[in-house]
């Protein structure tokens, strides 16, 4: 909606309160005062002068305490509203960072005004905010901002219209922003106190209709109604002075009403104006909080719906890699399944090994029983041999020496036969 029509709504809502009531006053005064001279008038006209007078007194103390109050409010220091890059400070102002290798400032921070030329590329970052607001591009100005502070360029079509242009703006700059409004950009530097924290580039705006041909009509209304005004006093002066007629008495009075009424509209007018234009002016920056915040939750959905893309990949790697360990679990039942088999052949073997060794052990056994019953065998023959042989030689022996000695040969002859046919005897046993 238009910002003018929106204040002329709020004037008419509210001077239709103000009129009833002033009619009604208006009404009650005349029928009680119908009757009063021109030395009430002369006096009050006075004492109106004398009022005016009061209130100029009053402005110029007022307006002498103002000027106090605002050098008593420039030795304070500025302090920060927020944390970071893009934040506020308690002149009013919005600041953004101008030294990426500080910190950036914490609620509370001190800060003093100081020139935009302190700062590099003051001019760039001028017009980047106006053409910011030019272009309808309010929630771009902390990244344009920081791409000219980081790069020198805003990029886009913010940046190219930086640079056509080849305007030195100042401080204080009114820029038309379209046919019906007008911007009034104010801007700063804020460094920091202690020097820890980065300096920041500052701005504040506010706006203001603009409409000559309303203008025009204003002005002349307002002129109109002084005449008017200068008219009535007179013609009130006579009306008292000298007895009018009813009808001529009424509609002067009317006139007259008209003629106030017509100059509270216009001063309820110039008093509204402001606030409602600072009203418009808040609005226009919580559309564009709103329209940030917004933009902000547009991010966050992006990346909730990122997170969920890769909450979908994770998901489908954990069904490779199940399906993978599946195909592992079943391998594994198969090597299992093989080495039970496995040790139940080996199980068998060791069996049939144990077996074998038994049945070679007892075959040993055997062997050696047999063996032994051989030696004791021949051992019991060559003591049966010697003792035949103890016995013949003892018969020789009594022969004589020479059968004894021929008996001796014929022994040795004898047992070594003897020997000779029990080793051939066993070698054939044995193999």
């Amino acid at each position: 909606m238009n910002k003018k029509i929106v204040a002329l709504i709020l004037i008419i809502v509210i001077s239709f309160c103000f009129i009833s009531i002033v009619v009604a006053d208006n009404v009650t005064h005349d029928d009680s005062n119908a009757t009063h001279d021109d030395k009430n008038t002369i006096d009050h006209d006075k004492k109106s002068d004398k009022d005016k007078k009061d209130d100029k007194d009053t402005h110029v103390k007022n307006k002498t305490k103002d000027k106090n109050k605002t050098d008593d409010k420039s030795k304070n220091y500025i302090l920060a509203k927020g944390n970071g890059n893009d934040i506020r400070f308690s002149d009013g102002y919005r600041g953004f960072i101008l030294d990426y290798s500080k910190h950036p400032a914490s609620s509370g921070d001190k800060f003093k005004r100081a020139s935009t030329s302190k700062a590099s590329n003051s001019n760039a970052l001028k017009l980047a905010i106006i053409e910011c607001y030019k272009l309808d591009s309010t929630g771009q100005i902390g990244s344009v901002i920081s791409n000219i502070v980081k790069t020198g360029s805003a990029g886009g079509k913010v940046g190219e219209a930086v640079a056509a242009s080849h305007k030195q703006v100042s401080d204080h700059e009114v820029v038309k922003i379209n046919k019906h409004t007008e911007a009034i950009f104010d801007f700063e530097v804020l460094k920091s106190v202690s020097g820890n924290e980065s300096d920041y580039f500052a701005y504040t705006v506010s706006f203001r209709t603009i409409d000559d041909e309303n203008i025009n009509q204003t002005n002349n209304l307002t002129n109109t109604t002084n005449a008017t005004n200068k008219t009535n006093n007179t013609n009130n002066t006579n009306i008292t002075a000298i007895a009018q007629p009813d009808n001529g008495t009424n509609s002067t009075f009317l006139q007259g009403l008209y003629d106030y009424l017509a100059s509270l509209a216009n001063s309820l007018f110039d008093a509204w104006k402001p606030i409602i234009d600072s009203l418009i002016n808040d609005f226009l920056m919580i559309v564009n909080a709103l329209e940030e915040l917004a933009k902000l939750f547009e991010d966050i959905m992006t990346e909730i719906q990122s997170l969920i893309d890769a909450i979908g990949k994770f998901l489908e790697l954990l069904q490779s890699l199940w399906e993978g360990l599946d195909g592992l679990f079943k391998l594994l039942g198969i090597i299992l399944t093989f080495i039970q088999q496995l040790i139940n052949l080996i199980g068998q073997i060791l069996d049939f090994v144990m077996g074998l060794i038994s049945a070679i052990i007892s075959l040993i056994q055997e062997l050696l029983g047999l063996l032994f019953a051989l030696i004791d065998f021949i051992m019991d023959l060559i003591n049966q041999i010697i003792s035949f042989i103890q016995a013949i030689l003892a018969f020789l022996a009594s022969v004589g020496s020479f059968l004894i000695k021929v008996i001796e040969n014929a022994v040795i002859i004898i047992t070594s036969f003897v020997i000779i046919t029990i080793g051939a005897f066993i070698y054939n046993r044995i193999k």
